[in-house]
């Protein structure tokens, strides 16, 4: 019995980590569409979505071993689910929107450091048993969701996902301590000058992307939002200037894995909003569908034409320019994310230049580096034409706003960050072939 409830903890937390970017979001928002009345409840939305996005910049001041950091991510998804359950009152609202936030952000880059060291060592193997376990928790998973959604008591998803991230943290325990190499581990002491003041500078970023998410929900001055716009440029430029050691040292590496955050931000979340004012539905589940079902195929369908994934990209992105191949060339852009992902972990596990127990955290930092800028491209770019053009900037992501973009506006925008994300797709590649 006790063998079974293990395989069964370690099978959640492979859930949890495989989707645990995905299953939060989903819960918060939908929290926040069914009380859309009441602003409070966007509040853990919007902290869960900042602090998703940035969460992997604060490794950069975290020397603790991953072990120890996977066991910490679960514990604050178990103690941010509670917090929402209060989400009425909006300190425990914003708490629990942080905490799994941050969650949903270290989960799986610190459990996919522990389990390959565990495959590495040969003292962990994922079975058929945890496979098991792993589609009953997410039949459970989605008989509540559906259950808590039609009866709306969504208390019942929160209080299922708290007991969720407590057993991917015993999972995670039981795993660590069968790996000798964990046992004993220390963190190691390294904090600088320079890390305090990154720190600062991370803070204040957290705080201005933050801002950026509230104006998407809420009608602001064309002015505050263009002053925020680029006050958060600057910062996170400033910011990514502390990246420039590590991307000096495993270039042209570093530029596939900010690519990566580049084209999942593009689907992920420019697409939706794009996508749903475009055509006039909502097209979260499909789009979000699309890039699981690219995603997992990426790798079996491209297996012997690896190198064909960059010129699928930008066929992808071309054809997401017109409105008849448009989710097509979003399923391009997702098969491209599924190949280039597992050929980024085998090139950064296995860097000469790396220690392997950072390795992913790094590819994570950079992804968000990609992740980040291309949000904030977007949102200056809506937020310029909304400035001097005199528009309502929630037009942008709500049809029924009044004084909002026409079509011609919206296909200018669209040509325009499609044209980045391309331009920064096609210097990857041209560096990406040479070193391969």
């Amino acid at each position: 019995m006790k063998r079974i409830i293990n395989i069964f903890n370690e099978g959640v937390l492979d859930l949890l980590a495989n989707a645990g970017v995905a299953i939060p979001y989903f819960f918060c928002l939908t929290l926040y569409n069914q009380n859309k009345s009441i602003f409070v409840y966007a509040l853990p939305f919007l902290m869960l979505y900042t602090f998703r996005a940035l969460g992997m910049l604060l490794t950069t001041f975290i020397t603790l071993p991953a072990s120890t950091m996977l066991a910490m991510s679960s514990l604050f998804g178990v103690i941010g689910s509670l917090c929402i359950l209060g989400a009425a009152n909006p300190i425990l609202g914003v708490i629990g929107g942080v905490l799994l936030g941050l969650a949903s952000s270290w989960i799986w880059p610190y459990y996919l450091t522990v389990r390959s060291r565990g495959k590495m060592d040969k003292e962990f193997k994922f079975n058929r048993m945890h496979t098991l376990s792993v589609f009953l928790t997410l039949i459970i998973l989605i008989a509540v969701q559906l259950i808590a959604t039609k009866t709306k008591l969504l208390s019942l998803s929160f209080i299922l996902l708290a007991f969720l991230f407590f057993a991917a943290m015993v999972g995670g325990m039981n795993i660590t301590h069968r790996l000798t190499f964990y046992q004993g581990m220390e963190k190691k002491p390294r904090f600088k000058v320079n890390s305090l003041f990154s720190l600062i500078v991370l803070a204040s970023l957290v705080m201005l992307v933050f801002i950026i998410r509230y104006t998407r929900l809420k009608a602001v001055s064309n002015t505050f939002d263009l002053l925020i716009s680029v006050a958060a440029i600057m910062l996170f430029l400033f910011l990514a200037y502390y990246q420039i050691g590590i991307h000096k040292k495993i270039f042209p590496v570093s530029l596939v894995a900010i690519n990566r955050g580049v084209v999942m931000n593009y689907v992920m979340l420019y697409a939706v909003f794009d996508s749903t004012i475009r055509f006039g539905f909502n097209s979260l589940m499909l789009i979000y569908a699309i890039y699981l079902i690219g995603f997992e195929l990426g790798p079996v369908l491209l297996k012997k034409h690896q190198s064909w994934r960059y010129p699928l990209l930008l066929l992808g992105l071309v054809l997401a320019l017109f409105n008849y191949t448009y989710f097509l060339g979003l399923f391009l852009c997702a098969i491209f994310v599924g190949t280039d992902n597992r050929i980024l972990n085998d090139a950064l596990y296995t860097h000469p230049n790396l220690d392997a127990e950072r390795a992913f955290l790094i590819k994570y930092q950079l992804s968000c580096v990609g992740n980040v800028s291309q949000q904030l491209v977007y949102m200056t770019t809506i937020y310029f034409i909304s400035y001097f053009m005199k528009i309502n900037a929630l037009g942008f992501f709500n049809s029924n706003v009044s004084s909002g973009p026409n079509g011609t506006i919206l296909y200018g925008v669209h040509i325009f960050i499609t044209a980045v994300v391309f331009l920064y797709a096609a210097v990857t590649f041209y560096f990406a072939r040479e070193k391969e």
